[in-house]
């Protein structure tokens, strides 16, 4: 992909609409495209310096989340809030690095970095009108090329845009469509509410599904927590369930900062022949239609325009609404408008739609 196309891309994700969390999984790819890297990562943080939130590809586990909080963010040689201040404080607002050969022998590079594989780094001080919002960085692995300046300079141009999306309040639209996101996991329970066991994806997703941020005030759920009220409530259905009361369906949608989850719990046979005594959560994560739509747009090579008539389209706008929100004409927009139905081979709006979400 082009990219000039890739930088529309980006710009039209933060203008969206949608606030930083429900974004950042859909920004930070768009992000590796524009700029080669293995994976990404976007931390908040406030007046003060301090993380208040974080989302990547590439999440760590959320045992060794919780080690990182414990051991090494406020102490040993790497404390975040004075490594994030220094380079806030820096004139240059993208800066990358490689380990030295002694880094790759400390605790830190190899109980963290390396399990990452956070080789080469840059990392981009995002602000808005002088504040700064957070940081993102990208990471690539031993055996990939050192970030170039010219990389660095890719990023810093995108910087503002996705200032405007993380600076946006956390509230979703209302009357947003969902669709399914490409996010789902399993996670074991007792019934009473105790975490057995779940992959590492899997109870980071709990933790988004229940609108924890991860912070340290907040790290994300491990084996042996156990689960909040809300869970507590399906779980005891799901015992009446088995009682066989006439009770509701134990599954339940949740929406918050960083979408829709879906969860639905489900016993857990026991071949011992002992009673039922575990169930599993079934995590599912929805995303708003529009947003779907616009990463699935973004493979397309078409103008900065027709890609902003399509987004409007896809969202219901008639044919002057759009011609008003672009300040072009109605005969600009038809024209547009029937491009984009050549290039898909669509009848009408609502067949294009479809066409480009199926090809997501």
């Amino acid at each position: 992909m082009k990219r000039t196309t890739q930088l529309a891309h980006i710009r039209q994700l933060c203008c969206i609409g949608l606030h930083g969390q429900a974004l950042m999984p859909a920004l930070l790819r768009a992000v590796r495209e524009y700029v080669s890297a293995d994976s990404a990562g976007f931390f908040w943080v406030d007046t003060q310096g301090e993380m208040t939130n974080l989302y990547a590809d590439r999440m760590l586990s959320p045992s060794l989340m919780r080690l990182y909080f414990e051991r090494y963010y406020d102490g040993g040689e790497h404390p975040f809030r004075k490594a994030f201040l220094k380079r806030a404080r820096a004139s240059e607002p993208v800066t990358s690095s490689s380990p030295t050969s002694e880094l790759t022998k400390t605790a830190y590079y190899n109980e963290i970095l390396r399990h990452l594989d956070a080789h080469h780094v840059m990392y981009a001080v995002v602000r808005d009108q002088g504040h700064a919002l957070g940081q993102l960085s990208l990471y690539r692995p031993r055996d990939a090329s050192a970030f170039t300046a010219e990389e660095r300079n890719a990023i810093k141009d995108i910087s503002h845009y996705v200032a405007h999306a993380v600076n946006r309040p956390k509230e979703l639209l209302a009357e947003v469509e969902f669709v399914d996101a490409d996010a789902e996991g399993l996670v074991v329970v007792d019934f009473q509410g105790q975490i057995i066991e779940g992959a590492a994806k899997s109870l980071n997703l709990l933790s988004m599904a229940l609108k924890r941020e991860f912070n340290p005030a907040m790290p994300p759920l491990v084996t042996g927590d156990s689960v909040p009220p809300v869970l507590q409530q399906l779980l005891t259905l799901l015992q009446r369930a088995i009682l066989g009361e006439p009770v509701a369906a134990p599954r339940i949608a949740i929406d918050g900062p960083w979408g829709r989850f879906l969860l639905s719990v489900y016993a857990l046979d026991d071949d011992s022949g002992s009673p039922v005594s575990r169930a599993a959560i079934h995590i599912r994560r929805q995303q708003p239609m529009i947003l779907k739509f616009a990463e699935a747009m973004g493979s397309f090579d078409i103008s900065p325009q027709q890609r902003e008539v399509a987004m409007l389209l896809a969202q219901g706008r008639s044919n002057q609404q759009i011609s008003d929100a672009l300040n072009v004409s109605a005969n600009t927009v038809s024209y547009h408008i029937k491009q984009l139905f050549v290039r898909l081979d669509a009848h009408d709006r609502a067949d294009a739609v479809t066409k480009v979400l199926a090809g997501a």
